[in-house]
């Protein structure tokens, strides 16, 4: 009788203890033109301080961004508002990122990216196909990383923010 209520303590201590990581996954906002690396163009710098926004409640703990400006940019005044650093990550190589991802619990954290790495980080991590045109910037993916006794599950969410 002992054995089985220390089992299920355990049990319940271990669920306790894997509360659910939120990923959000984002493009990166308006750019200002079609060079290899922009910086934002002025809609897109109202858009990322629209994103630092929508955040602001959200408990965000770690925020990654590619090496180009945009991206960088995007998430600044998030970062600014939440005294973070900001991560850069490979965009060359989505998968492994993920990977990197996958291990990452109890944490709440933003991607920024782009039109192409972003749906395939959302098709590796959940198994769900998105599309992100060429003019939509406003596209907001949160992920919500739940652990199961025998495999992590992913849910997404299909958001939209800013103007």
């Amino acid at each position: 009788m002992i054995p089985i209520r220390l089992f299920f303590w355990v049990i319940l201590v271990t669920l306790a203890s894997c509360g659910p990581s939120h990923f959000y996954l984002v493009r990166h906002a308006e750019k200002m033109d079609q060079s290899q690396d922009p910086p934002l163009s002025p809609a897109g710098q109202r858009r990322a301080e629209q994103l630092a926004e929508k955040m602001s409640s959200a408990k965000i703990d770690l925020l990654y961004a590619t090496d180009f400006q945009r991206t960088r940019q995007t998430l600044q005044p998030l970062a600014d508002n939440l005294n973070k650093e900001i991560i850069i990550y490979d965009a060359r190589d989505p998968w492994l990122f993920v990977r990197h991802l996958k291990k990452i619990n109890r944490v709440n954290l933003v991607v920024a990216g782009h039109s192409n790495t972003i749906p395939e980080m959302v098709l590796l991590l959940t198994g769900d196909t998105v599309f992100i045109e060429h003019e939509e910037y406003d596209r907001l993916f949160l992920i919500k990383k739940s652990r199961g006794f025998f495999k992590d599950n992913y849910r997404l969410t299909d958001m939209t923010y800013g103007n």
